[in-house]
């Protein structure tokens, strides 16, 4: 197995078996929203809330235009060749392990933490967590961390390849985008 393309699946496959997957992965990704009662309420966001297979879809719409929109101006500001099909497919991959978290985070356990911590609220020193729960929450959140990480890479190796990216500078432009397309989507979904 070429670790390559786990990480930056684009220099593998074609641009239409990735639309394909994004589009699938899209689908799946709403299920699971409205499964595990999951909003997607901004690029990078997933948390706990009931909703519709249509809201979460409607979210996934608004954070992937968001993203792509922003990515393919500044992908056409770096290289003019710049395709869109390709910035488009790469804001639809790179969900994938955020959709995978969806199925994380509505476990039990965070409610039952939450619970705890809101019962507490003014008084936190007083909650008392045993052994097994602090294992949990540690294994729990580092399963988190590491696909918001994976997702971040993706979007990162996916940009990189579409764009030819060469300059350092551009990486800090990128991620300005980033915020930009965090903040937008967060008003879009808001106020929709």
């Amino acid at each position: 197995m070429n670790w390559k393309y786990i990480f930056n699946p684009f220099l593998k496959f074609s641009e239409k078996h990735l639309l394909i997957v994004g589009v699938l992965s899209v689908i799946i990704g709403s299920f699971i929203g409205n499964s595990f009662s999951v909003t997607y309420d901004g690029v990078f966001d997933a948390h706990p809330s009931a909703t519709t297979f249509m809201e979460s879809l409607k979210e996934n719409a608004i954070n992937i235009l968001a993203v792509s929109v922003l990515l393919i101006i500044l992908g056409k500001i770096i290289n003019a060749k710049t395709r869109i099909i390709d910035i488009f497919s790469i804001s639809m991959i790179y969900r994938i392990p955020i959709y995978i978290s969806g199925i994380f985070i509505n476990i039990p356990l965070f409610n039952k933490i939450t619970n705890k911590v809101l019962a507490n609220k003014d008084h936190l020193e007083n909650i008392k967590f045993d052994t097994m729960e602090l294992v949990s929450i540690l294994a729990a959140s580092s399963i988190l961390m590491i696909l918001l990480i994976y997702s971040i890479t993706l979007l990162v190796n996916g940009f990189r390849t579409a764009t030819n990216l060469k300059k350092w500078q551009y990486y800090i432009y990128f991620a300005i985008v980033l915020i930009i397309a965090e903040v937008l989507s967060k008003i879009l979904i808001n106020s929709l």
